[in-house]
């Protein structure tokens, strides 16, 4: 018993861990977990109170009552405004490190009679040639900057071997700069851009003394207006630019800033003042009715809002910590078990495929990801317009179908809006502007068509952005904005989406509609190559793809497809056409005088011929999968009864598998459909004097024959399918053989 039970274990594991990577139940856990945790973690941090609270709109919510008493904060534009004030307010801090020039007269008397004495020692030197380190001293002492040719140029100034313009002396040019100095030495100096002091007074600060004395600004100049005012005085009594040079650089050693700005006294001032800043505005009490269902919300009653949310945030716990990040995991949860469901019971072809289920995923999570920066991105536009959510519309229409798009689409829409902390505005609008968009691409036939949906998703964002606008009162000028943005997702989107079903068709190997459509063209190298070297199986491919089509369309199989299965399903004819009979055309046949069973492989061969031809034109495996599901397992009857027929021993002998294509047998409803339209083309060309009732019979024994052979048990057939199979290609050959077909009435008026 217990080995029983072991191994009935071990059949539930076999048969729940598939060895394929793309139906492996792993994976698939895999995945869902994966998307779990990612869109789990974009979710916002705890909101008990909606993140869109607008004032003017009104509260929908029931009446909000305090749970506890809390202080009304400030908004903090208003906050940052005051502090503003603060600021501009405060009066700057100075430093009186240099004392006032009480005897300034004696220093400069004291320093003309140095440069008196060095100009004297400067006209001897050229005459006596005395050392030059006595003047080099000099020069040190008085800091002087002059150039050689400047000293030159004083030192005749000095001999008075220099005339000027009004018989100027070396006393009155002495006497000039003492003047200069001691005028614009009148008012002490700061180093600080008056024009930025905006209370226009200052806070002086002594380094011998404790207590500031507060002073009106015009009592003090600048470094720059003292010059000004320096060069001012001098230019009246000396007119010579030489000279006057040469004062600007003697006034640089007296003309000094006094006063030095302290920046970090000042903002410790302007620190101490914003702290005075009171941050509330008045107080909550317990069980205080914050705001009543249908009231409109005031300014006064968001900042309760907000309030309450900042308190509430600041009082989590752990515990709290645990439940808020279990609520946003089961919130995700939820979501995703829905669309497994969804996928599970309604679309278990896409269920079964993980690549599939990954390309979904991805799709969402990149979504998510927009919805993710719009909320975290600190902008002050409506930047969750640019959620592009249409992109994964548009995508997931063209890679599946406009069913799937829309389910994911609401999906996606319910994530935004938890993402955004219960924002289901943004989450209507881009469910709105991506439904038009799936309806845009929904028959799409090239890829440039993708480009028109831009008109479907701007008119979905309008419509939806004006509704909301309208409904919560908003101002032109802002609904206006709303729609820039919105027209900048509509042109957007169909642009990022067509580059990524460039990216998404080669990573994930997926076969759209419109790869299809691009193969269907005569003008493929493959198909080119097979009109030209085998024209007989061309013009039968390309009736098989009528007959398939309407056929596909006539179940809900995919009519692209099996038309494009059919042109390519027997493309390893081109390699040898001359050995197939629909190419021969009068010639004679290679195969009288062959051995039946080089003859079939000779024709067996062309699948494999096929598949190879196929893969190195880099042709999608999905219409791969036509060139030896077509035959299936079926036996090549001519040759195989040919060989029983010339050997005289048991019908033992003549091995079937011989004879037989290699299979698999057809495992979808396409394939399906291609293998009976190919038997039915051929065979019906055979037909003498076709009439609706033998194309009705022919068809009937074929497809009565490939379902007793058991070639249709691997694909998802019904009953119900054979029969509206029947009636698809029934219609689709009295069309081709309407001119030979004679109807009863026709038989009868001939007789």
């Amino acid at each position: 018993m217990p080995k029983a039970k072991e191994n009935t274990l071990s059949d539930f594991f076999k048969k729940l861990k598939v060895s394929q990577p793309e139906k492996n139940v792993y994976v698939k856990l895999f995945i869902a977990v994966l998307t779990i945790v990612i869109i789990s973690l974009l979710l916002p941090s705890y909101k008990n109170i909606d993140s869109n609270i607008e004032v003017g709109t009104i509260w929908s919510s029931e009446d909000l009552i305090a749970p506890f008493t809390f202080p009304i904060y400030k908004d903090e534009a208003d906050l940052e405004t005051e502090k503003k004030e603060v600021r501009d307010k405060v009066i700057p801090v100075f430093l009186e490190v240099i004392p006032s020039q009480v005897k300034l007269k004696d220093t400069l008397e004291s320093y003309f009679r140095k440069l008196e004495y060095l100009l004297s020692l400067n006209v001897k030197q050229d005459k006596t040639g005395k050392k030059a380190d006595v003047l080099k001293n000099l020069k040190d002492e008085l800091n002087l900057r002059f150039t050689e040719e400047q000293l030159s140029y004083l030192t005749k100034f000095y001999k008075g071997d220099l005339k000027i313009d009004n018989n100027a002396k070396y006393s009155d040019f002495t006497r000039q700069i003492t003047r200069g100095i001691s005028e614009s030495m009148k008012m002490p100096i700061i180093n600080y851009d008056k024009s930025k002091i905006v209370s226009q007074k200052i806070s002086v600060k002594r380094s011998d003394e404790k207590v500031q004395r507060i002073e009106s600004v015009d009592k003090y100049s600048t470094l720059n207006e003292a010059k000004t005012k320096f060069d001012a005085s001098v230019s009246a009594v000396i007119k010579d630019d030489n000279l006057r040079i040469i004062a600007g650089i003697i006034s640089d050693n007296f003309i000094k800033e006094e006063l030095f700005y302290d920046k970090e006294l000042t903002d410790l001032e302007i620190q101490n003042r914003i702290d005075q800043i009171p941050k509330t505005i008045g107080i909550v009490r317990e069980n205080e009715r914050i705001i009543s269902k249908h009231d409109p919300i005031t300014k006064m009653t968001k900042l309760k809002l907000d309030s309450f949310k900042k308190i509430r945030l600041e009082r989590l716990g752990v515990q709290d910590y645990f439940a808020q990040a279990l609520g946003k995991i089961l919130t995700v949860i939820v979501l995703v078990v829905i669309f497994a469901f969804y996928l599970f019971y309604l679309r278990k072809d896409i269920f079964e495929r993980n690549s599939r289920l990954a390309l979904i995923s991805s799709l969402i999570i990149l979504v998510s990801f927009f919805a993710f920066m719009s909320l975290n991105l600190k902008v002050n536009s409506p930047i969750e317009l640019l959620i592009f959510i249409p992109v994964a519309s548009i995508l997931l229409t063209i890679i599946f179908d406009s069913r799937l798009a829309f389910f994911v689409i609401v999906i996606t829409s319910f994530l935004i809006a938890a993402i955004r902390g219960g924002d289901y505005t943004i989450a209507f609008i881009s469910l709105c502007g991506s439904a038009l968009a799936i309806f845009s691409v929904r028959d799409i036939k090239n890829r440039s068509q993708i480009f028109r949906s831009f008109f479907f998703i701007i008119g979905g964002y309008a419509i939806s952005i004006i509704a909301v606008g309208l409904d919560r009162s908003e101002t032109l000028s802002k609904i206006a904005v709303n729609l820039s943005y919105a027209a900048v997702n509509a042109i957007m989107s169909p642009v990022i989406a067509y580059g990524l079903l460039i990216f998404y068709e080669k990573a994930f190997r997926i076969t759209t509609d419109l790869t299809l459509i691009e193969l269907a063209d005569f003008n493929q190298p493959l198909l080119r190559e097979l009109s030209a070297k085998a024209p007989g199986t061309f013009h039968h491919s390309v009736v098989m793809g009528n007959l398939s089509e309407e056929a596909a369309a006539s179940i809900g199989a995919n009519r692209i497809l099996a038309r494009v299965g059919s042109y390519y399903h027997d493309i390893g004819k081109a390699l040898k056409p001359d050995f197939f009979v629909e190419n021969q055309m009068e010639k004679k046949n290679k195969h009288e005088g062959m051995n039946p069973t080089l003859s079939a492989k000779v024709i067996i061969a062309h699948v494999k011929e096929g598949i190879e031809l196929a893969k190195k034109h880099r042709i999608p495996q999905e219409v791969i999968d036509f060139i030896p599901m077509h035959h299936g397992t079926t036996l090549v009857s001519f040759f195989y009864n040919k060989a029983k027929n010339l050997t005289d021993e048991s019908k033992e002998d003549v091995l079937d598998y011989i004879y037989r294509y290699p299979g698999p047998k057809p495992q979808n409803k396409e394939t399906a459909i291609v293998m009976l339209a190919d038997t039915v083309e051929a065979s019906t060309k055979a037909i003498e004097d076709p009439t609706p009732k033998k194309l009705e019979d022919k068809i009937d024994e074929i497809i009565k024959k490939r379902f007793i052979e058991g070639e249709l048990d691997d694909c998802d057939l019904t009953l119900k399918d054979l029969t509206r199979i029947k009636k698809s290609f029934l219609k689709i050959l009295i069309g081709i053989y309407h001119q030979r077909i004679k109807y009863p009435e026709e038989k009868a008026e001939n007789e």
